[in-house]
């Protein structure tokens, strides 16, 4: 991984970080694998967890929120896949619970079994940087999603008047609402605030 890169996701992310240092490490593996590089627009870029490898695979892949190709399905796990849109192969790259033996720093990190001080973090993740393939679980597989480019007409919810994508409205009854408005969102409107 190049020097900007690092300095770009550290920059992203607030500091550096061993879930920034392995996220990094695993894009490259996965980008590597699937014969591809970053910024290509058919990649498609799921993290397992919504921690610092996100913020890593985003500035590795070129994959982003705001592209809609960025992914985080939360399952908890130190795992990342980039895959290729047009024909959902990917490559899906996992920590093995060997990779303790990297250190006793990450036994510590990967098993939360402690709190480590922000020198030994920096330490951790410039060891994550050099990790060999030999830590890592790499699996070819088959990705049941593609990227979605809202293109729907807009339309005013009933309840509160914002606009939104058509697509992306819930109906009740005759009415179609913001999913706030229908109570499904994340969260509940109190009252407007006065500027």
């Amino acid at each position: 991984m190049d020097d900007k890169a690092i300095d770009t996701a550290v920059a992203l992310h607030g500091h550096m970080a061993p879930g920034i240092a392995l996220g990094l490490r695993m894009s490259e593996f996965a980008l590597l694998r699937l014969n591809v590089k970053k910024g290509d627009k058919h990649l498609i870029g799921i993290s397992e967890t919504a921690r610092c490898l996100a913020d890593a695979m985003q500035v590795a892949t070129g994959c982003t929120l705001g592209h809609g190709n960025a992914v985080v399905e939360d399952y908890g796990k130190l795992a990342i896949t980039i895959a290729d849109a047009r024909d959902g192969r990917g490559i899906r790259v996992s920590l093995r619970e060997t990779a303790s033996g990297i250190s006793p720093l990450m036994e510590i990190w990967m098993m939360r079994r402690g709190k480590l001080t922000k020198d030994e973090e920096n330490t951790l993740a410039h060891l994550l940087l050099r990790a060999d393939e030999s830590y890592f679980d790499i699996k070819l597989v088959k990705v049941r999603m593609e990227q979605k480019f809202e293109k729907s007409p807009i339309m005013r919810c009933e309840g509160c008047n914002d606009l939104i994508p058509e697509s992306l409205s819930l109906r009740k009854g005759e009415r179609l609402y913001c999913k706030p408005c229908a109570d499904e969102g994340y969260y509940t409107m109190f009252a407007e605030i006065k500027t």
